[in-house]
Order: structure tokens, then C-alpha cells, then sequence
């Protein structure tokens, strides 16, 4: 009997900018804090072409906050690089987004850092939510369907209801 093919890796969503001078500290090169700031960038930019940003969610009273953070940062990025910070969402059990990331220097896709959050759902009422509300589903699924080359994220809305 023959092992199973291992699934093909999942595609990421992908954003670039180059590297601005107050990112940078006294080394000139970008301070370890802004590799928070570029991961949140991505996954901004994800579920907004997913189509339910992050501001579209705390209008309707949730509230998704970051449970756990992690970057290996491999080679520093510097003043006026252009960067590649690409995403995928790992598929969920439960109420969490868990994510990973990579930030590479472009146009040579040099790896310079890796990275990882894990965010919570909080309810309007503050209370921590064990499955995913409908529109957050919905979030969800698309982003997982993008990663398997099912469709594209064109940024359509989802509906609230």
C-alpha cells in the first residue's frame, strides 16, 4: 500500500511596500517591533480582499485580539527595501485564526523573517466564542478556498445578517 501524496502547500495572500525610514532603529535596519506591524498589514489586507475587514468586524461588535505573536527574524531588512509579507490561515477546530507568515525581500525573495498569530473571537458581549459567527465562517471559508486555488478574492462583501 502506498502512503498518501502530502496535500499541496496552501497559497498565500501576499502584500509589498518598501521599507520606510522611521521603521528603521540607530543599525539602519528595520526595528524587530515593525515585523508586528508588517505581519498585521497582511492580514489586514487579507480579510479585507476576503471581503470583512477588521474594522467591518468591531462595527458589528466583534472582537478578534491577538492570543499569541512569534517572529524568527533570519536577516535584517533595510531602508528602502521592498518587502513581500505573505499569509496563510491554518484551517480551525475552533474559534481561532491562526496564521502564518513570511517576509521576504524582493525582487530575489531573499527569506528574512518568519512568523506566526493566533487571535480569539470575542463576542459583543465580551464573552469568548467557541464557534465562528456567520460572517467570520464566511471569512474563513473563502480565505480557505483562495489557498486551495478554488476562487479569488475579488473583496465582495459579506453580508451581515
Amino acid at each position: 500500500m502506498t502512503a498518501p501524496a502530502n496535500p499541496p502547500a496552501p497559497r498565500p495572500f501576499r502584500v509589498d511596500f518598501e521599507v520606510r525610514f522611521p521603521e528603521v532603529d540607530a543599525y539602519r535596519v528595520v526595528w524587530h517591533g515593525n515585523y508586528v506591524l508588517y505581519c498585521e498589514l497582511a492580514r489586514n489586507a487579507l480579510c479585507g480582499a476576503a471581503g470583512f475587514t477588521p474594522a467591518e468586524a468591531l462595527a458589528y461588535g466583534y472582537r478578534v485580539p491577538i492570543t499569541k505573536f512569534e517572529i524568527a527574524v533570519r536577516r535584517p531588512a533595510r531602508l528602502d527595501d521592498r518587502l513581500e509579507v505573505s499569509c496563510t490561515l491554518r484551517p480551525a477546530e475552533t474559534a481561532k485564526l491562526e496564521m502564518d507568515y513570511e517576509v521576504r525581500r524582493l525582487p530575489d525573495r531573499l527569506l528574512l523573517a518568519t512568523g506566526f498569530t493566533q487571535q480569539v473571537l470575542l463576542s459583543p458581549k465580551d464573552e469568548l466564542l467557541l464557534t465562528f459567527p456567520k460572517p467570520v465562517r464566511t471569512l474563513v471559508e473563502r480565505i480557505l478556498a483562495y489557498q486551495r486555488g478554488e476562487r479569488e478574492l475579488t473583496g465582495e462583501k459579506i453580508p451581515i445578517v
